[in-house]
């Protein structure tokens, strides 16, 4: 907060900004990742608080799972699964990996808009696996923004596979799944 205040831009762009050097880490971090995506960087913010304390977490254990909505710092030496809501009674689940860094996820369920008002596919679920949830974040929210676009779907997809730093992604629209990296689903 305090750093917006001195940078109205950082907390209203929708595209990539530039901090100084002497900007507080997390903020260059958050830039850093969003500036990968393409996208403004609050929209890492909730991957940024996830980030922080599975990371202050971690320094005592080998497992740590946190979760701030729908993000997740998964820091485990098992595989795991995490699902994600298509709509109602309807579910997918995502293998997330084992790593000893740490994965970051973000999820969301189906906002139900899209092909009904003639912006592309409505969307069902969407997931992204990155190496942190910052940059997880910060691709979920150019994938909701590529959606609504024509080809939207395939679109999507294969931003996710440009973005540097992701390594899975899941988008739902109906009966279409897309999956791009090394992503698996399980029942």
């Amino acid at each position: 907060h305090a750093y917006t205040i001195r940078n109205p831009a950082f907390s209203s762009a929708k595209r990539p900004i530039d901090v100084p050097a002497d900007a507080p880490e997390i903020v260059r971090e958050m830039v850093s990742s969003a500036r990968r995506a393409g996208v403004g960087p609050m929209f890492s913010f909730q991957g940024a608080v996830t980030d922080h304390v599975g990371r202050f977490l971690a320094r005592d254990g080998q497992e740590v799972t946190v979760n701030c909505g729908a993000d997740y710092f998964i820091r485990s030496r098992k595989r795991q699964k995490l699902t994600v809501v298509r709509r109602p009674g309807s579910t997918v689940a995502v293998v997330v990996p084992s790593s000893k860094q740490g994965v970051g996820v973000s999820m969301t369920s189906g906002s139900g808009r899209g092909a009904e008002d003639g912006r592309g596919p409505a969307l069902d679920g969407l997931a992204g696996l990155a190496e942190s949830c910052m940059l997880a974040d910060a691709a979920v929210a150019g994938v909701h923004a590529i959606l609504s676009k024509e080809d939207g779907f395939a679109t999507a997809l294969g931003y996710l596979k440009k973005v540097d730093g992701v390594f899975g992604g899941l988008v739902i629209s109906g009966e279409r799944i897309g999956l791009m990296g090394s992503l698996e689903i399980a029942a």
